[in-house]
């Protein structure tokens, strides 16, 4: 049981985290990718997402450290 959820959880970090990483991608990419940003703050959303990026990275480093091993 345990061994799933540790599992489970690193799945979502390591999704949430692709998740935001590609949406900085479009960000950046723009109109070079077919994709039209409407945004005002364009550089407050990338904040954002590498903000959401960060979290999860960070929280894969603390359950790998104190639960991967187990």
């Amino acid at each position: 049981m345990r061994e799933r959820i540790y599992k489970a959880l690193i799945s979502r970090y390591t999704s949430q985290m692709e998740d935001a990483l590609l949406k900085i991608d479009m960000l950046v990419a723009g109109d070079r990718n077919g994709v039209i940003v409407d945004h005002e703050d364009i550089t407050g959303a990338i904040d954002k997402q590498l903000g959401i990026a960060a979290n999860c990275d960070e929280k894969m480093s603390k359950l790998r450290r104190f639960y991967g091993n187990n």
